[in-house]
């Protein structure tokens, strides 16, 4: 009879603890992470119903970072996640669980990237940063440090994009990831573009081909190949640029469709600069019909200054008319994604209200259910808890070592586009003056020619109001809009403010209004100074660029 009452007691012993035990749907969905398996462990965890408050603090904690995490490889993140990522966050953190609370902070950095809060994304990647330091883990430091430099890229943080990229660098090196080193490389040869240092731009573009072939990398000569044909560009060796982005087209395939086209774009570009009009026609007319509205403006914006270069103003026009369309249509859309994160915020608030409330109910009923616990199970718990433990650091260290398995064609799609977009948008606007200046200039060619003949130029009445109609129609009501800025400049203060809207020197005003040097000189200054108000710090060319 002893012998039975010892039996039934470590029954329940067992029972009660098994029940105190992390959930076995909770470790299959992470053992189903693990191994890729993403669509069964989400499957397996929405069995799981009311999991804030049936799981106990750490299981819910665990099973809210699986869970995000597997919207984030499904490229599914949004505001709601935050509400999963707060409580799985703070309990990892607190519970000294660095690698768990890493993997939380990474994850809500790429949900605040995916709703443009970019300054928020840098603070999360930067605190996973922490708890990565000594941590050996050179797979992680790799890939937060890349994405840190993708945040600073799309703030425009340079220095912050070459600073992180070069610790990206180290990383891959120290893993002997060589395709991780070709991307870090490439990584900081964009750095130096943006920040136009050229000559180190090339340098390490040039360091990630030499890569790329010592370490048998072939798929990666695509992206290479477009990286030093952008930066063969912008040092003015255009027929080295052109041969470059052949060389990318050439090995990409029917599916890189959408980046053949933007590479056509470039193509453009290059044979307007080298005079080849023909071959700039061809393209464009395959360029035009991308998906893509922002190649479609980007072969608008070439194909015009191909027609400028050749005289042909009349057929420009139209073409830089539907570049500034569709440019206006881009930022709207820009503008409609951003008001669809602004709702997705306002849903993650009430999301997290009503989390709050379900947590302190479940923290509650946990209390409640600790005051039954009995003295003479505590010993038993303990040393279960001990063993238990055991079991998830040694679960821990396996999941440590299996995670390490990368995304890697995904990761660098995604740094690809985002570089290319965010190119794109950070020259559209300077890019859009230089073309309107540079048409105004063409259609008064006649003063233009006579200035370089260094002929006698005698303006008519009829040749100003010409040159002030012109530069009204190219931009916007330009003599209007100024005047009714500055009302106390009379109609020679406009002539002059066309002259200079024209990018003529000194020398040439001089010449067009038969004066000296000196007192053109002192006009504009008057003009600058008196007449619009301007700082001795700013110049009138200044002052006229945003008209």
């Amino acid at each position: 009879m002893m012998k039975l009452r010892y039996l039934v007691g470590i029954i329940l012993c067992g029972s009660f603890l098994t029940a105190c035990g992390p959930d076995r749907r909770v470790v299959l969905a992470e053992q189903l992470m693990v191994a890729k398996e993403t669509d069964s462990a989400i499957a397996v965890m929405q069995e799981i119903k009311e999991p804030v408050h049936r799981l106990s603090d750490r299981d819910y904690a665990l099973y809210a970072l699986l869970m995000s995490e597997a919207v984030h490889r499904k490229q599914q993140l949004n505001a709601a996640t935050d509400t999963l990522l707060v409580p799985a966050i703070k309990y990892f953190s607190k519970s000294g669980d660095s690698l768990y609370a890493e993997r939380a902070l990474y994850c809500k950095g790429h949900m605040e990237r995916r709703l443009y809060r970019y300054s928020d994304a840098m603070k999360s990647f930067l605190k996973a940063l922490l708890f990565l330091q000594d941590s050996g883990n050179n797979e992680q430091l790799y890939r937060v440090n890349t994405w840190l430099g993708v945040v600073c890229l799309n703030q425009g943080e340079y220095s912050g994009k070459l600073r992180y990229s070069k610790e990206a660098l180290k990383a891959a090196l120290r893993l002997g990831n060589n395709f991780y080193k070709n991307l870090a490389l490439n990584d900081i040869s964009t750095g130096y573009y943006f920040e136009a240092k050229f000559d180190s731009a090339l340098y390490y573009a040039q360091a990630a081909y030499n890569a790329s072939v010592a370490d048998t990398l072939p798929g990666q000569l695509r992206y290479i190949y477009t990286n030093l044909g952008s930066i063969y560009a912008k040092m003015g060796e255009h027929e080295k640029a052109l041969d470059y982005i052949n060389k990318s087209i050439a090995l990409r395939s029917e599916s890189d469709s959408l980046v053949i086209l933007g590479l056509y774009n470039n193509k453009i570009d290059l044979f307007g600069k080298l005079g080849q009009y023909d071959s700039a026609y061809h393209y464009f007319q395959k360029a035009i019909t991308s998906p893509s509205l922002g190649n479609q403006a980007d072969a608008c914006k070439f194909m015009a200054r191909c027609y400028y270069q050749m005289g042909r103003p009349a057929d420009a026009y139209p073409l830089l008319s539907k570049f500034t369309e569709l440019a206006d249509t881009i930022q709207k859309q820009q503008h409609t994604e951003e008001s669809i994160a602004l709702q997705e915020l306002y849903q993650h608030e009430q999301l997290s209200i009503e989390n709050l409330y379900w947590r302190s109910q479940a923290a509650e009923r946990l209390s409640n259910v600790y005051l039954m616990t009995t003295l003479s199970l505590l010993m038993l718990w303990v040393a279960s808890t001990i063993y238990f433990i055991y079991r998830r650091n040694r679960r821990r260290l396996i999941a440590q070592q299996e995670q390490l398995a990368t995304q890697q064609e995904e990761l660098y799609i995604q740094r690809e586009v985002s570089s290319e977009s965010l190119r794109r948008l950070v020259e559209l606007e300077q890019k859009e003056a230089k073309l309107k200046e540079t048409f105004f200039r063409r259609l008064s060619q006649r003063v233009v020619l006579e200035i370089e003949r260094g002929g006698n130029i005698i303006l008519s009445d009829e040749d100003w109001d010409d040159i002030v109609q012109n530069a009204d129609i190219i931009f916007d009501g330009f003599t209007c809009r100024l005047q009714q800025e500055y009302p106390s400049l009379n109609k020679d203060d406009l002539r002059y403010c066309c002259m200079v809207k024209m990018q003529l020197s000194q020398s040439e005003m001089s010449q067009i209004m038969h004066l000296e040097k000196d007192s053109v000189k002192k006009r504009l200054k008057r003009i600058r100074m008196e007449k619009m108000g301007a700082d001795s710090g700013v110049t009138l060319e200044e002052l006229l660029r945003q008209f």
